[in-house]
């Protein structure tokens, strides 16, 4: 879901001047590794995917508090918070509009007949709909996505615009001065 707003926030960073080697390096990134080993435990065990995808959402909590310094990380973690609810409230998977998933250009027959490790069909019956993936997202990739996942995006996003556009500090001015006064 991140990959095309990760790349589109560093192409505008780089065009706002931004410097990739100012990118910090994160603390405990081997709960991210968890995850994405978890998530592809699902994928391959969809009849006990849910239970992959909440462990997972547990690493995650792990990895963002650890991380928390970084202010954006904060809205990161509204958007796990508010999808972890709705994924933990209905079984281990994020229910889905169908009507919406329609208007996207994948099969939908997984999430019909219960075999998608991550989504379930969003019925009458599940638990905090306004909270699930209800909303049409045509670009850049195609698909359905929640409130949450709007937080995880604007967070993404937000950060690697403060992290590659870090204001130059009093030090750098006074040794930029310095320098340019020796020459």
């Amino acid at each position: 879901m991140l990959l095309d707003v990760i790349c589109l926030s560093f192409i505008v960073a780089l065009i706002r001047g931004g410097r990739i080697k100012e990118f910090p390096k994160f603390k405990k990134v081997v709960l991210l590794v968890i995850t994405i080993v978890l998530q592809v435990c699902a994928a391959f065990f969809p009849t006990v995917g849910g239970i992959f995808i909440s462990i997972a959402y547990v690493f995650i909590l792990a990895f963002l508090i650890c991380n928390r310094e970084f202010e954006d990380m904060r809205i990161f973690l509204i958007g796990w918070f508010l999808n972890a609810i709705a994924i933990w409230t209905n079984n281990g998977k994020m229910p889905i509009d169908l009507e919406q998933a329609k208007k996207l250009p994948y099969d939908l027959e997984p999430v019909i007949n219960g075999t998608n490790f991550k989504h379930s069909v969003l019925t009458e019956s599940s638990n905090l709909p306004f909270l699930t993936d209800v909303i049409y997202m045509p670009l850049i990739i195609p698909r359905v996505i929640s409130i949450g996942d709007i937080f995880i995006m604007l967070g993404a996003f937000l950060l690697v615009q403060r992290l590659m556009n870090k204001p130059i500090s009093l030090l750098q001015l006074h040794e930029g001065k310095r320098y340019a006064t020796k020459n």
